[in-house]
């Protein structure tokens, strides 16, 4: 899932970030502590902004708060909250090509259940309690193995340039709305500043540019077939977003809409997810992902995910959750996609989730993509442990039957009991 921009890198970049939001940075003048302009999370990637930016082919169980940042070789950034009361979260950095990284040995990023938590509280995913726990993580230059809750600043030899801090939190109870942002404090040459919270002002049609012209997102668009009108078989994908989880891994598939009056039926079994959307131990006993998830997005870039507009002025979002999906008693899901007037037939099929077509764009390749976290180290059908780019067979064979299987078939012989993935 990494994203390059070789090309782009100069006036892409240069765009992201003037034109979406304020960069902090610390002023490397001669004898000058001053902490210059920005402010805290000044960018947000969640539900409530995909009206203006859906690109890259977001998942609506997540929200995103991006810090973009000046490289410094003196500056460290240390970020204090409290555990969200969420399924998933996590703090992750970017290099200016809004890549993952390793400097040091350190890995980029730091999922829930590896963030020690304050002397006095206890970490949800590490032990059974409620959220809210404090926690602090400092991002910075020197990161060295072995330093508890420390992200590198920057990749091996940068010294400056742009860097991003994204704070991640999936399925948070309550929607974004419900997230209290941790704090922001910038350090630099003995100064430190507490930046003051700036969500929102974001330049959707910059970043949406930037974003979605990456070579990776042109690159997962030339590995998909192109526009056939059946299924060809879901295959692991990289390259599938901007800003990369590296805690996920994606199966995909592409295909133009069915023709009138048929429906795409897609079966598998479910992994087991922990139960509801609160923080919980990890690893988990029970669980053999923290989440999963099936979207359907527009191939042509920039990947948005669809997003119908409905008469009574509500948005269905083309993702379907693992806390929105019915599994049947035996354990397996049926995805069936099909058009917002087919939504109340194909509901009312028993252990049926419908996930829509667009509306707004019904000629356009379709991309499906559906999305593992995490998965426990026990639980070899993940897609993980699927060869990236290889073949739908090579897929199926590791997964079994947990790998999604696909049809098409008319409604009527949905309803019927007829179609079979």
């Amino acid at each position: 899932m990494k994203f390059s921009l070789p090309a782009l890198a100069g006036a892409a970049v240069a765009a992201l970030t003037a034109a979406a939001a304020p960069v902090v940075h610390a002023d490397p003048g001669a004898g000058s502590s001053d902490i210059a302009g920005g402010c805290s999370w000044s960018m947000e990637l969640s539900p409530r902004t995909l009206g203006t930016l859906n690109f890259a082919y977001p998942d609506s169980g997540a929200s995103y708060w991006i810090l973009p940042y000046q490289i410094s070789p003196t500056l460290n950034i240390t970020v204090s909250g409290q555990f969200p009361d969420a399924r998933y979260m996590s703090f992750d950095t970017y290099d200016g090509r809004f890549s993952s990284f390793t400097a040091a040995g350190i890995d980029s990023a730091l999922p829930d259940d590896h963030i020690a938590p304050a002397a006095d509280a206890v970490n949800p995913w590490q032990r059974a309690a409620a959220p809210g726990g404090d926690y602090s993580i400092t991002v910075r230059a020197d990161a060295s193995p072995g330093q508890p809750n420390v992200l590198p600043l920057a990749p091996t030899g940068i010294g400056s340039g742009i860097g991003y801090l994204i704070y991640r939190v999936y399925l948070p109870v309550g929607g974004p709305d419900a997230v209290s942002l941790p704090s922001v404090t910038l350090t630099d040459h003995g100064t430190s500043n507490t930046l003051r919270p700036c969500v929102g002002g974001v330049a959707g049609e910059a970043i949406g540019k930037a974003l979605g012209a990456a070579d990776d997102l042109i690159a997962l668009r030339s590995k998909l077939p192109s526009a056939p009108s059946a299924p060809t078989g879901f295959r692991r994908v990289t390259g599938a977003g901007a800003f990369p989880n590296v805690d996920n891994a994606y199966l995909a598939d592409a295909l133009d809409r069915p023709a009138d009056g048929q429906v795409l039926v897609i079966r598998g079994k479910a992994p087991a997810v922990p139960a509801g959307p609160h923080p919980a131990p990890w690893p988990n006993s029970s669980a053999a992902v923290r989440y999963f998830s099936l979207c359907v997005n527009l191939l042509d870039l920039p990947g948005p995910v669809v997003r119908n507009i409905l008469s009574d002025n509500t948005v269905d979002v083309g993702c379907r959750k693992d806390t929105d999906t019915r599994i049947d008693p035996s354990g397996d899901y049926t995805y069936v996609i099909g058009t917002e007037q087919q939504r109340s037939a194909i509901e009312a099929v028993p252990g049926v989730t419908f996930v829509p077509w667009s509306s707004q764009s019904p000629n356009a390749r379709h991309a499906i993509l559906l999305r593992n976290m995490l998965p426990d180290s026990t639980f070899g059908e993940a897609v993980q442990q699927v060869a990236p780019n290889s073949d739908p067979a090579a897929a199926a064979a590791v997964m079994g039957d947990y790998y999604p299987r696909t049809a098409t078939c008319t409604l009527e012989a949905l309803q019927a009991g007829g179609c079979s993935a």
